[in-house]
């Protein structure tokens, strides 16, 4: 029986890593969020779709059944299964925040970027709803009661993390519409950086940089790497979310600096991101009596322009917050139209 649909589902390849359900439906919620599949495209029956993939129908029902659930597909009795119109534009946005610990500083930088945000959307015509996730630790595991009735409901479009902790990752990348979050979004430019340390002929780098979830690492390592700037494993620490529990981000700064600085060799670069670490780094290389930048070049991040107290030269990698909110909303609403 030849299967007619308006897009090619022909190129669906099993994996192997999860259940057969679960790759059809990330399998067809791609083709969704390609716009291969459009709002308002009418799927191959159950049964066309399993014969087509050479698989069983109970999958694919399965998989269907979860797109329903969250609101990419609409079964329609007597007539078949449809792209759901919500996934054609972007009218309500869910401004998610973990809020299971933090700095206070980390609190005002996260707040004013929401500010920001809210700011942005409404200027293009775009609701914003906030979701504040106040919940033990222990929870924390599971997306938000709130945040998956407004998913399912169609009630938002899209969600951005404006706080995102390691924790969370395990249900925000598998949240089926469009998403971003501040961590994964912010991109720099070190060839500067990587000029800088190759004139000054710094060998030994060190680096205290803010961790990531397990399976993705930390997005400025990263980007360090791919700039050509290597920290050897002995010269590096990498800060846990769940270390923020029991010290403040000052006492880390200052923690990591002191054991980095006292090694042998000592390191004749240090990096320290993010930005509410920095004080506790500054007092530390005051304690030791390190001559910057003559033994010792530093790169601090600068996140909401805030001046440290510094008595020596150090080079920042700054990020503007509203720049930051920019590329957000870019990744979230890309070049469509202000609804009407």
């Amino acid at each position: 029986m030849k299967i007619k649909c308006s897009a090619d589902l022909s190129d669906f390849r099993p994996g192997g890593n999860a259940g057969i359900h679960q790759e059809l439906a990330q399998y067809l919620r791609e083709k969704i969020e390609s716009g291969v599949l459009r709002p308002g495209d009418r799927l191959p029956s159950l049964r066309e779709m399993a014969e087509l993939w050479n698989t069983n129908f109970f999958s694919v029902k399965l998989a269907t059944d979860l797109l329903v659930k969250f609101g990419l597909l609409n079964k329609q009795h007597g007539r078949g299964m449809f792209v759901a119109p919500q996934a054609e534009g972007i009218h309500r946005v869910g401004l998610y925040t973990s809020k299971l610990y933090g700095s206070r500083s980390d609190r005002i930088t996260f707040s004013v970027l929401r500010d920001i945000l809210q700011e942005k959307f409404q200027a293009r015509g775009i609701e914003c709803i906030i979701f504040d996730d106040c919940r033990p630790e222990e929870q924390h595991r599971e997306i938000p009661d709130a945040l998956q009735q407004a998913i399912l409901s169609g009630r938002i479009q899209a969600v951005i993390g404006v706080v995102v902790r390691a924790i969370d990752n395990s249900w925000f990348d598998r949240i089926p519409i469009r998403k971003s979050f501040i961590m994964s979004d912010m991109q720099y430019n070190f060839s500067a950086l990587s000029r800088q340390l190759k004139e000054r002929n710094c060998r030994r780098i060190a680096g205290i940089i803010s961790g990531g979830p397990p399976d993705r690492p930390s997005f400025l390592l990263a980007e360090l790497r791919a700039a050509g700037i290597k920290i050897m494993p002995r010269n590096l620490r990498i800060i846990p979310d769940n270390e923020l529990t029991t010290r403040s981000w000052g006492e880390i700064g200052y923690r990591y600096t002191m054991e980095l600085l006292t090694a042998q060799p000592r390191p004749d670069a240090l990096i320290v991101y993010p930005d509410n670490a920095v004080p506790g780094a500054i007092q530390a290389i005051l304690r030791l009596g390190i001559r910057v930048p003559e033994e010792l070049f530093t790169v601090f991040h600068r996140n909401l322009e805030l001046s440290y107290f510094c008595s020596f030269d150090t080079a920042y990698i700054d990020s503007k917050i509203e720049n930051i909110a920019d590329r957000l909303i870019e990744t979230i609403i890309g070049n469509e139209e202000k609804p009407q």
